[in-house]
C-alpha cells in the first residue's frame, strides 16, 4: 500500500492564516463584546475553532457556549470570510505549488486527505477559493475540539474509504500542534514554513521543513524521506 498524506489547511494548503485569524477575532469580539486578537488565544488548550471558542466563553463568561451560540459564531465567521474574499481574493490563494502537488500525488497513486482545526463550512470556503478539492476534507472542528481527535478521524475515514490500511501516514502541517499530533499518533511529518516558524517546527521535532511546494522534486523526496516524529511530549 502507498502512504496516506494528510494535509492541514490554513498555512499548509491555503495561505489564509492572516485572514482567518482576523475574521475569527472580529467574530469573537462582536459576540463577546470585547476585543479578541489572535495573540489572546494562544493559551487555549485546544487550538481549533471550537476549542478556542469554548475557551473564550469559559474565560470571559464563565461557561461554555451553547449550541445556538456556536451556530451563530460559525455563520458570522463564514460571512466575515466571504466579505473579505469578495474584497481581497488574493488573501485566499493556495500555498505555492499546492495544486500541482496534489495532482502529482494522484498521478503516483498516493492517497491524500485534508484535516483542519477550523470548522468545516469555513474550511470549504477557503479551499474552494484557493482552487483545491473540497471533497478531500475528511475531518474538522465540526467533529471535535481536540486536534488529535480530528486528525485521527481523518485517517480512520480515509482507511474506511480505501478499504485497507496504508503503509504509513504522513502529516503535512505548519503548526507546532501538528508536530504534536504526528508524535502522538506515530506518524511521519513534513513541516511547512519559513523563518521563525521553520525554526520552531524543527525545534519541536519536524526533521523536514519546506517553505512551500513549488519544487515538486524536493517535496516528493521529503515525503519519501520524512521520519516518524519521536520527540517526547
Amino acid at each position: 500500500m502507498n502512504p496516506l498524506v494528510i494535509f492541514d489547511v490554513d498555512g499548509t494548503l491555503c495561505d489564509t492564516v492572516s485572514v482567518d485569524d482576523e475574521c475569527y477575532g472580529v467574530t469573537a469580539s462582536a459576540m463577546l463584546g470585547l476585543q479578541v486578537g489572535s495573540s489572546s488565544c494562544v493559551d487555549s488548550p485546544h487550538i481549533t475553532d471550537l476549542g478556542i471558542a469554548e475557551w473564550l466563553w469559559a474565560r470571559h463568561l464563565g461557561r461554555l457556549p451553547s449550541g445556538q451560540e456556536i451556530e451563530e459564531f460559525v455563520a458570522r465567521f463564514e460571512a466575515s470570510l466571504g466579505l473579505e474574499l469578495r474584497r481581497a481574493p488574493e488573501r485566499f490563494r493556495a500555498i505555492a505549488g499546492a495544486p500541482q502537488l496534489l495532482g502529482h500525488l494522484e498521478e503516483k497513486g498516493w492517497r491524500f486527505a485534508f484535516a483542519t482545526g477550523g470548522w468545516g463550512r469555513t474550511a470549504r470556503l477557503k479551499l474552494e477559493a484557493a482552487g483545491l478539492p473540497v471533497a478531500s476534507l475528511l475531518a474538522s472542528s465540526d467533529d471535535s475540539h481536540d486536534r488529535f481527535e480530528i486528525f485521527r478521524l481523518a485517517e480512520s475515514r480515509a482507511v474506511a474509504s480505501s478499504g485497507a490500511p496504508f503503509a504509513r501516514t504522513i502529516l503535512v502541517g505548519d503548526g507546532i500542534w501538528d508536530v504534536h499530533v504526528a508524535a502522538r499518533l506515530g506518524w511521519s511529518m513534513v513541516g511547512v514554513g519559513s523563518g521563525q516558524r521553520a525554526t520552531r517546527l524543527r525545534s519541536e521535532g519536524a526533521g523536514v521543513v519546506l517553505s512551500d511546494f513549488s519544487d515538486l522534486e524536493r517535496v516528493s523526496a521529503a515525503l519519501l524521506a520524512c521520519a516518524v516524529i519521536s520527540r517526547p511530549l
